[in-house]
């Protein structure tokens, strides 16, 4: 069993935000990224497979929540989740304080504490939180990247999952 994420153990999920459709996320203390622009957590985790965070009654968003459109009215024809609406924004927007000047949603509270983690060989994810909350990742693709770990702004490796295989690299 691999234990990746032990680092994690202890600290709040921060900051959710998302570059296209990945989701990004940001764990333990908020703080300015080491170029000056926007904010970075202790530790980060980039997710482009299929994910979903979990609360005591069921699945809170996921993944797919991003194509959906809840917005005012009917859907526009040419609406894309970056326009917002989506039901994922909602969902975050229960949960998350809004910030727009870095597009993100944080977290200030102790609300989603890392409790625990489990993680396969073939890259599942279970990241427990306070509260009978969780976040899974469950990688659905043979050839392409689904998930990425590293410090932010850090020398340090990236742990990359792909391709059913745990690759770490050099930035």
């Amino acid at each position: 069993m691999f234990r990746i994420f032990q680092p994690l153990i202890g600290l709040r999920l921060s900051i959710v935000r998302r570059a296209a459709d990945m989701l990004v996320l940001h764990f333990g203390e908020i703080r300015r990224h080491p170029s000056g622009e926007g904010t970075v957590g202790d530790y980060a985790l980039h997710v482009q497979c299929p994910w979903r965070l979990q609360g005591p009654l069921g699945t809170i968003t996921g993944s797919g929540d991003l194509w959906v459109y809840v917005g005012p009215g009917e859907r526009p024809k040419n609406w894309s989740y970056e326009d917002g609406f989506s039901l994922q924004d909602q969902k975050f927007g229960t949960y998350f304080e809004r910030d727009e000047s870095t597009r993100s949603w944080v977290n200030h509270s102790e609300r989603f504490v890392v409790m625990s983690s489990e993680e396969s060989g073939h890259g599942d994810v279970r990241l427990e939180l306070k509260n009978g909350m969780a976040l899974l990742l469950f990688p659905a693709e043979s050839s392409a990247e689904s998930w990425r770990f590293f410090v932010p702004g850090g020398k340090g490796q990236h742990v990359i999952f792909a391709a059913m295989h745990v690759v770490s690299s050099t930035p």
